[in-house]
């Protein structure tokens, strides 16, 4: 059965709410560093995104998703990460999470989706980062 138009609509401001927030939260590290700093992280980032995302071709968009979401709680669970309250990255996390609760119904996705974070993890701390 279709959804509603009721519920599209909310469900289309939702998405739009929470890529809004999430371009914030892609930028507000960058703000305060000189030109020369923010292009240099930036050509560091690049290299980290060909390392970190080199075998996510032969994984389903879903699966992506889960895996990014248990990378970011595991980050919030252990304090590597805060998120400050009613930040925009708090606030994508909390839109987030029911998404991503409803994909975790299969527990093998759920393991899945932990062993694909750890392996992030594991390639970034390679690299030099959350360790």
């Amino acid at each position: 059965m279709p959804a509603s138009p009721e519920l599209a609509e909310r469900a289309a401001a939702d998405i739009a709410t929470l890529r809004a927030d999430l371009r914030t939260t892609w930028m507000e590290p960058f703000v305060d560093l000189t030109l020369t700093k923010r292009q240099a992280l930036f050509r560091r980032l690049e290299r980290l995104n060909k390392i970190a995302v080199a075998a996510w071709h032969e994984h389903t968009a879903l699966e992506l998703m889960l895996a990014l979401w248990c990378f970011l709680q595991d980050l919030t669970d252990r304090e590597v990460l805060i998120l400050w309250e009613d930040s925009a990255m708090d606030r994508a996390m909390r839109r987030l999470t029911p998404m991503c609760e409803h994909g975790f119904t299969d527990p093998k996705t759920k393991i899945a989706a932990q062993r694909q974070a750890g392996a992030l993890l594991g390639r970034l701390q390679a690299e030099g980062l959350y360790r």
